[in-house]
């Protein structure tokens, strides 16, 4: 078994190695674009919600043709008071999350997805900043891919690797997972475990596999395995997002533990009906 694990990561890295065409992204004439819902759950990110904003703001999509759903949980004061301050209300709808356990990013995913509008529905956390062209290049690659493409995955960025040693390896291990081996795993048709946030789904798909798990907190996993299952298929595509990793040992950990935690609840969920998953 190791030496089958060695040699699909072989495979993996053989795969990246090969040269690959050209990764400029075919512009679409603006009447031709889906509407793209991104949703985007926030909970006590006041600090961060003017950067958000921005890098919503530098996006090379149409604004007619953006639907923003700011996802705030309803007793979080501060972060709607700065979007209030900011207007947002004005360009984006700002929908308030009811209490209610649990409180989590799929809960509020689930709910603000009954107030999309797009065929295609984007997940987005306060901290990213998308690259400018992401969008286009997730609706290019639903217009080219496979018939059963669900889901398009954007490759994650740490942008603060010099932040300490724990920053540095956060930074090789995004740079190794999501550009040598989500890719490989997309390219053999495999099931994608997806990064929590720059994912593209196509609604109905979404529908299908019944949303997010709202006490999963791997939704990210769980939802792209359970995709999988259906017979529907994952794609990775260039235009990356930045992304800011922990530098410090307890947020590291208390990540790390979330992540093992879901891993093992999405592992024992999809076990309850091994042969369907292993179909899938």
């Amino acid at each position: 078994v190791f030496l089958l694990l060695i040699g699909i990561r072989l495979m993996a890295v053989a795969f990246a190695l090969m040269p690959k065409g050209s990764a400029r992204v075919r512009a679409a004439a603006t009447g031709d674009l889906p509407l793209i819902t991104l949703l985007i759950p926030l909970y006590r990110e006041a600090d961060v919600l003017p950067d958000l904003v921005g890098a919503i703001d530098r996006l090379d999509y149409p604004a007619g043709r953006l639907d923003v759903k700011l996802l705030i949980e309803a007793d979080d004061a501060e972060t709607m008071q700065v979007a209030q301050a900011m207007q947002a209300h004005r360009r984006f709808d700002v929908i308030p999350v009811p209490p209610g356990a649990p409180r989590t990013k799929p809960k509020a995913l689930n709910y603000g997805m009954h107030f999309a509008r797009g065929d295609i529905e984007a997940i987005f956390d306060a901290e990213d900043r998308p690259a400018r062209n992401q969008l286009r290049a997730a609706v290019e690659a639903f217009r080219t891919g496979h018939r059963k493409l669900a889901v398009v995955q954007a490759p994650l960025s740490i942008h603060n690797g010099r932040d300490g040693w724990l920053a540095a390896q956060f930074e090789i291990e995004y740079a190794i997972h999501f550009r040598v081996w989500l890719p490989f795993l997309a390219r053999i048709g495999a099931p994608l475990a997806l990064g929590g946030t720059s994912n593209y789904f196509r609604r109905d798909a979404l529908i299908a596999a019944g949303g997010w798990d709202a006490w999963n907190v791997t939704e990210d996993a769980d939802i792209g395995l359970r995709l999988s299952r259906l017979g529907y298929r994952a794609a990775m595509i260039a235009p990356e997002t930045d992304e800011e990793a922990p530098a410090k040992l307890k947020p590291w950990l208390n990540q790390r533990t979330r992540w093992m935690k879901g891993y093992l609840q999405t592992w024992l969920v999809l076990n309850r009906t091994p042969f369907s998953a292993a179909r899938g």
